[in-house]
């Protein structure tokens, strides 16, 4: 069975950062657009992406870089890669594909979960305390 662990003592990685005309160190969306990354495996992804707990807030919502949407104004993480609240959009509705590395990881993370033993004892003892 697959184990969930807690990450390691480390920085989380970002992941969906990108650059701006005064600091063009991160990348560009528009460089990684893949039209062919199909429709389903984004779906999934975006899902993920959405589903992270929030890791910060921020006042005004940035835009997409390529639609010029609104586009959050929070951080979410997993707790291994720290992301924008917008990257699902960017996933979603323009097919900026992401690192096979983080793909894995989704992937893994997801079976890991699927393969938790599952034990209500705790709940049925505790619930009738509450």
């Amino acid at each position: 069975m697959s184990e969930l662990r807690e990450p390691a003592d480390r920085p989380v990685r970002l992941l969906g950062f990108w650059g701006t005309p005064e600091n063009q160190t991160l990348p560009n969306p528009a460089d990684l657009v893949d039209p062919g990354w199909g429709e389903a495996e984004r779906q999934w992804v975006a899902d993920y992406l959405e589903h992270g707990q929030i890791a910060g807030s921020w006042m005004g919502a940035s835009r997409c870089r390529l639609c010029s949407r609104a586009n959050g104004s929070r951080d979410l993480t997993d707790g291994y890669y720290l992301w924008p609240e917008g990257l699902a959009h960017y996933v979603l509705d323009h097919g900026v594909r992401l690192p096979a590395e983080f793909l894995n990881h989704i992937e893994q993370r997801s079976q890991a979960l699927e393969g938790l033993e599952r034990d209500a004892s705790w709940w049925r003892r505790n619930a009738a305390r509450t």
